[in-house]
């Protein structure tokens, strides 16, 4: 069995998939910080939501959309749908749910990690 390490080991971890560091850094993320509605917004939209955020804080606000993650796990394709605090990863075997998980699991127990369901 492959070793555990937090999820978070994996964000700045240049051997780790583009993909995976992607989306954990967004998923790692304080909600207060996760705006992806905010894309393509005007900017003075944006500037409203920042007079909420301390300005230490503002260069850490993600708009982008929100990414997702699909990998294999047990020979299955799975999404991806939260990291945890504790440093595991929500599972489910549904690949169109963008919420709510089957199961958690150690980053390392995921293999074939791409944006893409297949």
């Amino acid at each position: 069995m492959a070793e555990h390490r937090h999820c978070d080991e994996f964000i700045d971890d240049a051997l780790a998939p583009e993909c995976l560091r992607h989306w954990l850094s967004y998923h790692r993320r304080a909600a207060v910080l996760k705006r992806p509605d905010l894309h393509g917004a005007p900017p003075y939209a944006v500037e409203a939501a920042l007079k909420w955020i301390m300005p230490e804080l503002r260069s850490y606000l993600w708009t982008d959309p929100e990414p997702v993650l699909f990998a294999t796990f047990e020979s299955k394709r799975v999404r991806c749908v939260m990291a945890s605090r504790f440093g595991d990863i929500g599972i489910t075997k549904n690949l169109d749910a963008d919420r709510g998980y089957d199961r958690r699991v150690s980053v390392s127990a995921l293999t074939e990690f791409s944006t893409e369901p297949y």
